[in-house]
C-alpha cells in the first residue's frame, strides 16, 4: 500500500501507465495530494481513478494480465 508521501509515478508500474485510468498530470503528485480530492464531495474523477484503479489495486491489476497468452 502506498504511503501519503509516495509520488504516484514511483508507485504505478510502467505497464499500468498505459491504462485509461492513468492521468499524467497527476503523476508527479503525492498519494495524499491525490487522496484528498478523490474523497471530496463531489470527488475529482481523475484523482479517484488514479487512487482506486492504479495505486490501491496495482497488485491485482498486474496479476490480471499474467494468465494471458502472448
Amino acid at each position: 500500500m502506498a504511503q501519503d508521501d509516495d509520488i504516484a509515478d514511483d508507485v504505478i508500474p510502467a505497464t499500468l501507465k498505459r491504462s485509461q485510468s492513468y492521468h499524467a498530470d497527476y503523476g508527479r503528485k503525492t498519494y495524499k495530494q491525490i487522496k484528498d480530492p478523490a474523497a471530496a464531495n463531489p470527488p475529482d474523477r481523475k484523482a479517484r481513478q488514479m487512487k482506486k484503479n492504479l495505486i490501491e489495486q496495482t497488485e491485482r491489476l498486474q496479476n490480471k494480465g499474467k494468465g494471458r497468452l502472448s
